[in-house]
C-alpha cells in the first residue's frame, strides 16, 4: 500500500468522510531526476486550510495505488493526471486515454506533460 493512500485512510478515520476534500491532484514530470512527482491538494474541514502531501513515482514505471475507493472526489485528477502525464493509478478501473487529450494525440502514444 502506498503512503499516500495510508494518509487518506488516515485522514478518514481521524476526521470523516466530510472533514476534508481533495482540490486537486498535480503531475509533474521531473525528467532530470527520473521521477514523477504528485502533489495532492487537500483542504481540511470547517479550517478551510489547504495541506499538500507530496508523493514521488518512478518515470520508467509510474505507478501509484489508486485512492478513488476511499476518496471518489479524486476521480477527475486521476483520470486526467493517466491521460497527460502516463501514470498509472493501480485499483483504478476507469483510466481510459482521451478523457482530456485530444484523439490524435492519444493515437501517437503521446503524454502531452512528458518532457521529451
Amino acid at each position: 500500500m502506498s503512503l499516500v493512500r495510508s494518509i487518506f485512510q488516515n485522514l478518514i478515520r481521524e476526521r470523516g468522510v466530510e472533514g476534508f476534500y481533495i482540490s486537486t491532484i498535480v503531475g509533474v514530470d521531473l525528467k532530470d531526476k527520473g521521477v514523477i512527482r504528485l502533489d495532492y491538494f487537500t483542504v481540511l474541514l470547517p479550517e478551510e486550510e489547504t495541506i499538500v502531501f507530496r508523493t514521488t513515482i518512478p518515470r520508467e514505471n509510474p505507478v501509484i495505488d489508486s485512492i478513488i475507493d476511499i476518496v471518489p472526489g479524486a476521480y477527475s485528477a486521476e483520470l486526467e493526471i493517466h491521460d497527460l502525464l502516463g501514470v498509472i493509478f493501480k485499483g483504478n478501473e476507469f483510466l481510459k486515454r482521451g478523457f482530456f487529450v485530444p484523439r490524435d494525440i492519444v493515437e501517437s502514444g503521446v503524454y502531452p506533460l512528458r518532457r521529451g
